[in-house]
């Protein structure tokens, strides 16, 4: 009980020092609304439509109608808003900054009719479109820009409008910190299926109201009129500190250790995964016993465990609750993994978010095909490497074109190719995963992976694809010829990297050199020079020459002929074609997330 007491005064503490600032300003207001008894000043002309009151109100009445915090006006994010929009004048075209903050844009083709307030208005719009109970949008509209400037933890605001040379106008707005998180609600409210429809007494169009001109007199009526408004003013904005004091303060009191997390309707239906509870993943693993372990990454352990209902071995991975990179890759793993069904993918078997955030996966006893390539745990002989790549090139073909939606898994490596008891290779940890529309292109804003694995024209352009997701199995595929990692740094510099060195054996028609020596001799030599020559393509640098993965199958069969490579290895070029010119753009969410490997 005491402990609930002091979390309880933690988290009503910092309401009750908001609610004093937020007094002492209201009863300012309140002093400035009753006029004195002197000449009154004339009428105090409203504010610019795109002045940071104008977008902070527009923002507000939006936020307020869903029952979320109000948001406040920042110099630093409105300045590198100004800078960002400064980028843009030439052409007009709106296109993502790939910064830190949450992003939304808008354009119009005559800037005389097309005010900050317009665009925020254009977002706002998009409500109808939002279905707050699936938390998705209407089948072929877009809501994002919405679901951005209601986003209840994005908090500061800075917007910038510019007159471009065309004569349009563009405004871009951040939002500090980002919204449109997956797997998450605006509103912050996981089981909230509806707006909280709030009162709002200022009507869109005129943001900011211009203060009558009282005329002066003793008698003069507007006296204790605007003493009522006042005292109505302040009562209503003590009211709303209060409620979100209480609000907050319930919240506290929930078991720390609770998550508020939605899903959508693969779960539940008998479809998906199940959900478990966290007793029962405690009693499998023996409650998470450390000689369960069975390996532990970056946003959290990995055991073994038993489940006797189904009598079979399972792996249950434990999620940080201190690492928000590793909640968001929790959301995106249940919510992509739960949409695919391949031989070659490691099966998720259910999930848990009771307490802790847990991942249930089928066993692999052979475990991951690092630990047999590069740590000894077994020396794999030719015919299983030659047939771990064709499993993995057969996941990939179902991500990337297979499915209802392309999946870029942007994290392929071996260290999460997985074996079964037989050695069937299966692809996991989708983690860093993203669903892509196969219409509308493979690209997404967000560089994640694994150093040695990612393609050159990602730390350039921040952005993966398809292609990149070749150049990882690429360089995969060349691992498992060779028996080495892709990034050596104790070897000397024109070894260290694995793509560089089997390139110039290729050039010097020394390819065989390169070969896993653990082999002695022990392969087809065709199908070795098939399968680097394939690896080779695949990480081509320029990103346009690399194959597709149907492609690289073909050849891997024999079904096509080997490519015509240059014997040296060509120079980057990052010319990559802008995207098609659109109105109004989707938020922008870019973060870099890189693991290094070990």
């Amino acid at each position: 009980m005491p402990n609930q007491m002091g979390m309880h005064f933690h988290s009503a503490t910092p309401c009750f020092f908001r609610l004093a600032i937020v007094t002492v300003f209201l009863l300012n207001r309140v002093g400035s609304a009753v006029p004195s008894s002197g000449p009154s000043p004339g009428p105090v002309p409203s504010s610019s439509p795109n002045s940071p009151e104008a977008y902070l109100n527009m923002h507000n009445l939006d936020r307020a109608e869903v029952g979320v915090r109000p948001m406040t006006w920042d110099k630093v994010v409105a300045t590198y808003a100004q800078n960002f929009a400064n980028q843009l004048i030439g052409d007009c075209s709106p296109r993502s900054s790939d910064g830190p903050y949450g992003e939304n844009f808008a354009w119009g083709s005559d800037n005389s009719h097309f005010s900050g307030t317009d665009a925020v208005k254009m977002w706002g719009g998009e409500k109808a479109d939002y279905d707050f109970e699936s938390n998705t949008c209407v089948a072929g509209y877009i809501c994002s820009h919405y679901t951005q400037v209601i986003w209840g933890s994005s908090i500061r605001l800075g917007c910038a409008r510019v007159i471009c040379e065309n004569g349009g106008a563009i405004v871009v707005c951040n939002y500090d910190p980002r919204g449109n998180l997956p797997g998450q609600r605006p509103t912050g409210g996981g089981n909230q299926s509806t707006p909280v429809a709030t009162p709002v007494a200022t009507p869109p169009s005129s943001p900011v109201a211009d203060p009558p001109t009282i005329p002066s007199g003793i008698n003069n009526p507007g006296i204790p009129v605007g003493s009522i408004v006042g005292v109505c003013v302040f009562l209503s904005g003590l009211g709303f500190i209060l409620f979100f004091c209480w609000r907050n303060g319930k919240g506290s009191s929930l078991d720390e250790l609770s998550f508020d997390v939605s899903f959508g309707d693969e779960f539940g239906n008998g479809m998906g995964p199940r959900e478990f509870s966290y007793n029962e993943l405690s009693i499998a693993t023996k409650n998470f016993a450390a000689d369960e372990k069975l390996g532990e990454g970056g946003f959290g352990s990995v055991y073994k465990g038993f489940l006797r209902d189904l009598n079979t071995n399972v792996a249950v991975k434990k999620v940080s609750r201190r690492s928000k990179q590793g909640i968001k890759e929790y959301l995106s793993e249940v919510k992509i993994i739960s949409r695919l069904r391949h031989k070659n993918l490691v099966k998720l078997i259910g999930w848990c978010h009771e307490k802790e955030l847990l991942l249930v996966y089928e066993f692999m006893p052979n475990g991951s095909l690092d630990a047999h390539l590069f740590k000894g745990r077994s020396l794999l002989p030719w015919k299983l490497r030659h047939k771990i790549v064709q499993d993995v090139a057969s996941a990939l073909l179902y991500l990337h074109e297979e499915g209802d939606f392309c999946v870029l898994h942007r994290d392929i490596k071996t260290n999460n190719i997985m074996l079964d008891f037989t050695f069937n290779a299966k692809l996991g940890d989708f983690g860093l995963a993203r669903l892509v529309d196969h219409e509308k292109g493979s690209r997404t804003t967000l560089l994640a992976g694994t150093m040695g694995y990612i393609a050159p024209e990602c730390h350039r352009t921040g952005k993966s694809s398809k292609e990149s997701d070749i150049y990882s199995f690429g360089v995969v595929t060349l691992e498992i010829a060779c028996g080495r990692r892709s990034l050596e740094p104790r070897y000397d510099e024109d070894q260290a990297s694995l793509v560089a060195w089997v390139w110039q054996a290729y050039g010097n028609q020394r390819l065989l050199n390169v070969i896993d020596k653990t082999l002695s001799e022990d392969f087809d030599l065709k199908e070795m020079e098939c399968l680097l020559i394939v690896g080779l393509w695949c990480v081509h640098p320029i990103y346009s020459m690399r194959p597709s993965i149907e492609q690289a199958i073909q050849v891997l069969n024999f079904e096509a002929p080997l490519p015509n490579l240059p014997s040296e290895m060509p120079v980057p070029k990052y010319n990559i074609p802008n995207t098609p010119t659109i109105k109004i753009s989707e938020p922008c969410l870019s973060k870099m997330s890189i693991t290094v490997p070990r």
